[in-house]
């Protein structure tokens, strides 16, 4: 198989094999979340601007985040696919993880044998698990791009590519990374990998001169997603916002306390660590067992940089939040792939009555399966699942007469209700976490007090306790306001914290209008 071009592995029926193997493996660990409204917060933003986006709404000015607008297209695209639109972007962030895995599986065919690029996909499927991607976050689908990105590179790099071969592929894996980057930026550092490592290759074919200059022409490649998004907002009147969104608000972010961080940090290696050990045997086992051509070692070159460009754009991107390694686990997952293909790697459990011992991959994929299933349990009690959010979307459904706030709760539930949205802060964290107050283009203290003054909400969802961290301002404004003009109708524990419906009193409506009028 490592001796034959893409175009003849393709039509062999070991890729199908593998292809098939990835699908059913990624529905198989993904498909108990079907249909839970609540599995991440992040994605239920998405979810919520893609659906408005269908009626209008312009992301960064009329609904805010700051990530790129390709995810807010991704998650609007999904949404014509009907129904509620969460059982359809969990399936469609499960196709993208199951060609995700296949990928990898064929890049590792490079220098693996088939059954280690089977448990390299496998490893794969295991870990978005455990590092909290069964659901639709971004990197489930940046990697998708980005892996592609990483095939076409390695194989538009290989000694016997023709330099048309080589310009096509190479032109085209950094269109895939500037598709990423329309996702999310962190893709960025993986990006400048594949650059180098195709400048390295033009030089080699063409002379440092001229590829320099085919160097110039792929950046701009990669830029144009970006580009043509930018020049929308630019036609639309929104530069500013897109500047400020996408360039900016990033860097006014306050910051996590050190501890924070640390803690953030191992939690990562602890995660990781049966693949990294495996990541880190295979780097010392290279003069051990050396690459049986040039072609292998091509591969396992290109696979140990990619991983290394990977590990240094997540300690660069900071913040580490626990989805924030899964662009990681792509080359990860990649690199290890010889060594869990081996059938002579074993771990050796001793005692003094005997001697066992036991093929790795099947210890490391067990260990990952164990990890998972532990991760996501704790996930499950503490963010909840579908029945009671559905719960809470009835109650409020059911008396709603104006727009809702979720001031600290979970912004699906402006999808579940279909409720107007009284600020373009639809993500609660935006309005109620300290360390976002000076990243948003706005005041949040002015934001809370203009929305319960010129825009009063009929409905509030509130928390029975905060998270750490929270904006004191923001929260006091509006419990004042709660107590004096509103009165509980419902509260539903999601998860570990209860939620607390408040519907604004009928005399605080009157006065409202009187004075309007």
């Amino acid at each position: 198989m490592r001796t034959e071009g893409l175009a003849g592995k393709m039509g062999g029926s070991p890729l199908t094999t593998l292809f098939l193997l990835s699908m059913l493996l990624a529905f198989i660990t993904r498909a108990w979340q079907f249909g839970n409204p609540v599995v991440q917060v992040d994605e239920q933003l998405y979810l919520l601007i893609g659906d408005r986006m269908l009626k209008g709404a312009v992301p960064f000015v009329d609904i805010w985040d700051r990530k790129p607008c390709g995810i807010f297209l991704l998650y609007a695209a999904i949404r014509m696919l009907g129904g509620a639109g969460i059982l359809q972007y969990q399936i469609v962030a499960t196709l993208f993880a199951g060609a995700t895995a296949f990928l990898i599986g064929v890049m590792a065919l490079r220098f693996a044998s088939w059954r280690g690029a089977a448990m390299a996909a496998t490893a794969y499927l295991i870990w978005l698990i455990v590092f909290d991607g069964s659901g639709g976050q971004t990197p489930v689908f940046y990697n998708l791009p980005v892996a592609g990105a990483g095939l076409l590179v390695l194989e538009g790099t290989r000694a016997g590519a023709s330099r048309a071969k080589f310009l096509a592929f190479a032109a085209l894996a950094m269109f895939a990374m500037g598709v990423a980057l329309q996702i999310k930026y962190s893709a960025v550092f993986e990006g400048i990998f594949f650059g180098i490592f195709l400048l390295w290759h033009a030089r080699e074919r063409f002379g440092l001169g001229r590829a320099l200059l085919w160097g110039v022409v792929w950046i701009a490649v990669a830029l144009l997603p970006t580009a043509a998004a930018f020049g929308w907002y630019v036609a639309a009147g929104y530069a500013d916002a897109f500047i400020y969104t996408n360039f900016v608000s990033i860097f006014q972010r306050g910051a996590w306390p050190a501890g924070t961080l640390i803690g953030r940090v191992l939690t990562f290696v602890k995660l990781a660590s049966p693949l990294a050990i495996c990541a880190i045997i295979e780097w010392r086992s290279r003069r051990q067992l050396p690459p049986v051509d040039e072609e292998e070692a091509h591969a396992r070159r290109f696979a140990f940089g990619w991983l290394m460009a990977a590990v240094i754009g997540l300690l660069l991107f900071g913040t580490y939040f626990i989805h924030y390694f899964l662009p990681v686990l792509v080359p990860l997952s990649l690199y290890c792939a010889r060594l869990l293909g081996r059938p002579d790697s074993h771990i050796a459990v001793r005692s003094a009555q005997f001697e066992q011992r036991l093929p790795l991959a099947a210890v490391i994929l067990l260990v990952g399966v164990a990890l998972a299933v532990g991760t996501s349990l704790k996930r499950l009690k503490h963010r909840g699942k579908a029945a009671p959010i559905t719960q809470l979307a009835n109650v409020i459904t059911r008396d709603l007469h104006g727009c809702l706030l979720v001031f600290d709760g979970e912004p699906i539930l402006y999808q579940l209700t279909g409720a107007c949205i009284p600020t373009k802060l639809a993500f609660p964290n935006h309005l109620n976490d300290d360390i976002e107050k000076g990243s948003l283009g706005l005041d949040p203290t002015v934001e809370t007090i203009r929305i319960f003054r010129d825009a009063p909400p009929d409905m509030v969802v509130m928390t029975d306790r905060p998270d750490p961290g929270y904006n004191v301002a923001t929260r006091q404004i509006a419990q004042t306001v709660l107590a004096r003009d509103y009165h509980v109708v419902g509260q539903q524990k999601i998860g570990s914290r209860v939620r607390i419906v408040y519907q604004r009193n009928a005399t605080a409506a009157a006065t409202s209008a009187r004075s309007v009028s």
